[in-house]
């Protein structure tokens, strides 16, 4: 166990722990994935190097940089609770200004299907790790003018593939397989679009501590249409993998492109 306040000398060991990189180094952009960087990106490398950019392996991430002007590529941890601590310190951390978030989810809405693209503008909040930190009815909203670029550099990038691009509502629950039948309909009632295991805390985290931040999330099951996650790692794997090529170059464009 351990304990302090997220101080000069606990967040210098906490980010050195956690991202293998000292905080005065830390970028303005950070770019996180609940997944190992190269698990959700694939081809990861080979994409930097196409399109000019240098990657320098930082801890369990990437450092990418263009001249001067760089980007941190790194993992989150899967679940809320792994995701809240690399969240938390990241919040923390005067030098980051944008936190782009990368994963995926469940289907919820009637027009989502399996591959599409969902831009949340915000989440409900089941996430159920910041209740000591956090009120319950804190807000969990992306920066609307992060996402509304975000969203132009993705759609140029997909235009060609048969996906769509939501932008609405989403929501976290707290641990794997924790979405029952009855949840799961009651957040469609909702108004949810999809579902995962790390935005809301991200978002949560970001609201209260004034970080800009915006989330990409690809679907994967369609838990409510009969298409649950074992079936769905195979179904449409290619065109995946392809949409999170695309999502990478749109995210590289956005941060590198003037």
């Amino acid at each position: 166990m351990v304990y302090g306040e997220m101080r000069k000398e606990a967040l210098k060991w906490a980010t050195q722990l956690e991202f293998g990189i000292d905080p005065d180094s830390m970028p303005p952009q950070v770019v996180i994935t609940p997944l190992k960087v190269e698990e959700c990106f694939k081809q990861f490398q080979a994409t930097i190097r196409n399109m000019g950019l240098i990657n320098k392996r930082v801890g369990s991430g990437f450092m990418v940089s263009k001249r001067k002007k760089q980007a941190l590529f790194c993992e989150g941890g899967i679940g809320a609770s792994s995701f809240a601590d690399a969240s938390y310190i990241l919040c923390h951390l005067e030098n980051v200004k944008e936190i782009l978030f990368v994963g995926t989810g469940g289907g919820l809405g009637e027009n989502v299907e399996s591959a599409d693209i969902h831009i949340p503008s915000s989440c409900i909040r089941l996430d159920k790790v910041l209740e000591i930190f956090l009120p319950l009815d804190a807000s969990a909203k992306a920066d609307a003018e992060l996402t509304k670029k975000l969203k132009s550099h993705v759609e140029h990038e997909v235009r060609d593939l048969s996906i769509r691009i939501h932008n609405g509502i989403h929501a976290t629950v707290p641990f794997f397989l924790s979405e029952t039948r009855d949840l799961l309909k009651n957040l469609q009632k909702q108004g949810a679009l999809s579902v995962d295991m790390e935005l809301s805390v991200l978002y949560a985290l970001a609201n209260h501590f004034h970080k800009k931040a915006a989330g990409i999330i690809r679907i994967g099951d369609l838990p409510l249409k009969g298409l649950p996650a074992w079936k769905s790692r195979s179904y449409k794997r290619e065109l995946k993998d392809e949409v999170h090529k695309r999502i990478l170059r749109a995210i590289l464009n956005y941060i590198f492109t003037p």
